[in-house]
């Protein structure tokens, strides 16, 4: 089954519009949202929904598997400001999860569009850890998450001067913008809170030249601290026997600096840059998202759609994003708000506003404002927020002229991301392998 998603999955930005009222009076589901979106064997996935009512009411997440026979419920708690929340249990790698949020007050039942995901679908970005902070006195190494989701570190490692000295395990998870504190095994006497999967075996100086690297689970570098002549900075910064004062730390400028401790939270900047390091000073920023992976995929004249692919590997936002038609006269038929995300090897679809009213489940902003016909020459260009050209679609050359009829099949890529066919319609799941021409005339 293909991945559809109606809004973003990052950042934890859910569905931005409301449930119609005539469809739900009295009772809303919006914000809907899971995260990590990048979901592992290891991941138990929170789903969050902002759900209100004239009325008291219950909540609850219906979700199923493709490898259960029957749908599993539960039950969501209530958090501030509306907000409601549950936890799909971690799954087997390759299964897909489908869920929905179901309220009831009494009188009437909302229930949210479905959303799925499937566990190991998306890669892990590892390159938003970083080596954050390194205490040689108090022996502690820090790694903080810059990145918008939650990541289960199992596989990640950790070398010094060369050795690894630490190996995490699937009990160990970094939450989005959160720091994950390790102790050297010479101070667990001083700290018998911290559990063994969080301690490293070795120790760690604060004045002698060290190395420590931080790598992904198929041993790619993240991160590099390699300190190679500390006696610059005993020199300049007058430190006895080169000993630190406290910790090496980052600035906010991503660069090592000589700082006071902050185990498990911000760092503070520091004046005396830390002097003889090699490597890693400043990592690489995490590639940008690659928009030639989003495609134009399937156009539909009949049941007036239009379908959006991203064959990448990163969720790819389309805020700014806007779509023009045949001879662009009449302007954007439509935007994407902030709301509007393609998930990594998904879809995201849109209808017309000729056809509202037999989606009923859909949000306001993916409708697009004309229509689409299976029978005349048009024209679908997608832009990128600054006026470039993403994709387009082309049929014939002199916009909206009648010509033969396709319905009710699709202009469709096949496969998906692939080159133009007509093929039988395929909204929100894989496109057919191969098609017909489309006919010009």
């Amino acid at each position: 089954m293909k991945k559809i998603m109606f809004v973003a999955l990052a950042l934890l930005v859910g569905l931005a519009s409301c449930v119609k009222d005539e469809q739900y009076p009295g009772i809303n589901i919006a914000n809907v949202s899971y995260s990590p979106t990048a979901v592992t064997e290891y991941s138990d996935v929170t789903v969050t929904a902002t759900i209100t009512s004239f009325k008291d009411f219950t909540a609850k997440l219906v979700y199923s598997t493709d490898a259960a026979n029957k749908a599993e419920e539960l039950a969501m708690t209530a958090g501030g400001e509306d907000v409601y929340t549950a936890i799909i249990p971690a799954q087997p790698d390759g299964t897909k999860v489908s869920f929905y949020v179901q309220a009831m007050n009494g009188e009437v039942t909302a229930v949210s569009p479905a959303m799925e995901y499937e566990v190991g679908a998306v890669a892990v970005d590892y390159s938003v850890l970083r080596l954050n902070e390194l205490n040689g006195n108090d022996k502690f190494i820090e790694i903080y998450n810059a990145g918008a989701d939650a990541i289960n570190l199992n596989g990640v490692y950790i070398e010094k001067d060369g050795a690894q000295n630490w190996l995490a395990d699937n009990t160990v998870t970094i939450e989005a913008g959160g720091y994950m504190l390790l102790y050297s095994e010479d101070v667990t006497l001083d700290h018998p809170e911290v559990p063994e999967a969080l301690i490293f075996h070795s120790g760690l100086s604060a004045k002698k030249n060290v190395r420590i690297q931080l790598f992904t689970p198929t041993g790619a570098s993240i991160d590099d601290f390699n300190l190679v002549d500390i006696d610059q900075n005993g020199a300049a910064y007058g430190y006895s026997g080169n000993q630190a004062p406290a910790s090496y730390s980052r600035n906010a400028d991503g660069k090592w600096y000589y700082a006071d401790a902050t185990p498990g939270a911000a760092n503070v900047d520091g004046d005396n840059i830390v002097l003889g390091l090699e490597g890693g000073d400043t990592p690489e920023p995490p590639a940008g998202p690659d928009y030639t992976n989003l495609v134009l995929n399937e156009l539909n004249g009949d049941t007036k759609f239009i379908e959006f692919y991203n064959k990448g590997d990163l969720d790819l936002p389309m805020e700014g994003m806007y779509i023009m038609k045949d001879d662009y006269i009449a302007g954007a038929t439509w935007t994407a708000d902030a709301s509007v995300v393609v998930p990594a090897h998904g879809y995201v679809l849109l209808y017309s506003v000729d056809v509202l009213a037999d989606h009923p489940e859909l949000p306001e902003n993916l409708f697009f404002n004309s229509g689409l016909s299976a029978k005349k020459t048009v024209r679908i260009t997608l832009f990128m927020p600054d006026g470039t050209v993403r994709d387009e679609f082309t049929r014939g050359t002199e916009w909206g002229l009648t010509i033969s009829n396709v319905a009710p099949q699709s202009y469709a890529r096949t496969p998906d991301g692939g080159d133009w066919k007509l093929a039988d319609p395929t909204p929100g799941e894989a496109n057919p392998a191969t098609g017909d021409d489309i006919p010009q005339e």
